[in-house]
């Protein structure tokens, strides 16, 4: 691999040492509980990186070594003066002596060795660890389905996905007493509402970390006391747990829900019931015979009215087909005292939808086109006929006796 590879991959997908040091802050009740217990804190840090955890300790008192493989991040640890042994760390454990050590830490560092190598790395620190001291290891939470499905294989070098369950059981097979495992560092969601979905994906705690001791005096208080290891941890929550949360708020914003449709289906019923009486008060009321009686008379005057029309249509269909009218119609015509009637008549027959034309009836066009050429057809008969008729110019010369007077 590339030299300089990984310290370019940290530097990019780890962040910033201030951002690393910020969360290392997770640890300050951890350290202030070693500064109470022991006068002379010491660090043994595997896999020390970038030397931020061991940098931060040395700021607190303590006696720092780290153990880092690459070779890179060994000279710019040593740069900042931090006393950092290069090589493979089971091979440098052998030279610590036996109960050497105030916290033995291995952080983001068990994921990238398999399970024999793992097992060593226990065993060794469970002997330089003095009788007091802590054992802290930290891992990315395969709990996390971000975690576990994508973040943790964009580093190529990790081989070995962490359970919890597992780590604790190898811990107390070395011989440890105490334990207890934290879940840390919650995802960018675990602010949002219980009923998001995405904050069981991505609200989740990202990181794991395992703390043991092999003293046979202390008891799991220091684990459960928020004054102590607890206070200073962001502590996130599981997978599960977020799914709890989101069942739990479902269920309840469902309860609310039923309990809000039961109300409003009484309030439906009680409007039904209000409705069933006003109507009977209707239907006994004088108001609504009359109603009845104007829907009948309405119904009626509407029928016969159609009747009537169909009759009317019905004759005038009959005296289309007949050449009796004909006659009957240009003597009418020649009466001069029945042309306000016959207007009329022709108003009636137009909505009847018949006209009179060459004295008979002929039904209306329904196509505008049709009625023009009708029209224009009419007004050149009607202008021929008045040209060849001595009778109309005398019509016409009458009516204008009469309009002049």
């Amino acid at each position: 691999m590339d030299p300089d590879f990984y310290t370019d991959f940290e530097n990019n997908f780890r962040g910033s040492r201030e951002q690393i040091i910020d969360v290392l802050s997770n640890y300050d009740g951890l350290i202030d509980y070693i500064l109470t217990i022991d006068n002379d804190p010491s660090l043994l840090d595997i896999g020390s990186g970038r030397g931020e955890w061991i940098q931060k300790c040395n700021a607190k008192g303590f006696n720092s070594i780290g153990l880092e493989l690459d070779a890179k991040m060994v000279n710019d640890c040593r740069k900042l003066n931090l006393n950092i042994q290069e090589g493979d760390a089971l091979s440098l454990l052998d030279e610590f002596g036996e109960d050497t050590f105030s916290i033995v830490s291995a952080f983001h560092v068990i994921e990238h060795i398999s399970h024999e190598n793992l097992k060593k790395l226990i065993i060794h620190a469970k002997r330089i660890l003095k009788p007091e001291g802590l054992l802290i290891l930290e891992t990315p939470s395969i709990d996390n389905l971000m975690v576990s499905s994508k973040s943790f294989h964009i580093d190529p070098t990790h081989i070995n996905p962490i359970h919890p369950d597992l780590l604790s059981f190898m811990i107390k097979r070395v011989g440890f007493t105490k334990l207890k495992y934290y879940f840390i560092n919650g995802g960018p969601l675990q602010n949002s509402q219980a009923d998001s979905l995405t904050r069981v994906f991505n609200g989740v705690a990202q990181d794991l970390v395992l703390i043991a001791s092999k003293s046979s005096i202390l008891d799991n208080s220091i684990f459960d006391h928020m004054n102590l290891i607890e206070r200073d941890m962001s502590l996130g929550i599981t997978s599960l747990e977020a799914a709890i949360d989101f069942d739990n708020f479902s269920s309840n914003r469902y309860a609310q829900y039923d309990e809000a449709i039961f109300i409003m289906r009484n309030r439906i019923l009680d409007i039904e019931r209000q409705l069933q009486h006003y109507r009977r008060l209707y239907d006994m009321s004088l108001l609504s015979i009359l109603v009845k009686i104007f829907s009948r008379l309405k119904r009626l005057i509407v029928s016969l009215n159609l009747r009537f029309k169909n009759m009317i249509k019905r004759f005038l269909n009959y005296l289309t087909n007949k050449n009796l009218h004909v006659k009957i119609i240009k003597k009418i015509y020649k009466v001069k005292s029945m042309y306000i009637i016959y207007r009329l008549l022709e108003k009636i027959i137009d909505k009847l939808g018949f006209r009179i034309y060459h004295f008979k009836f002929v039904k209306k066009s329904r196509k505008i086109k049709e009625d023009c050429e009708l029209v224009a057809k009419s007004d050149r008969y009607l202008e021929n006929y008045f040209n060849s008729s001595e009778e109309s110019k005398n019509i016409l010369k009458d009516l204008d006796k009469y309009s002049n007077s």
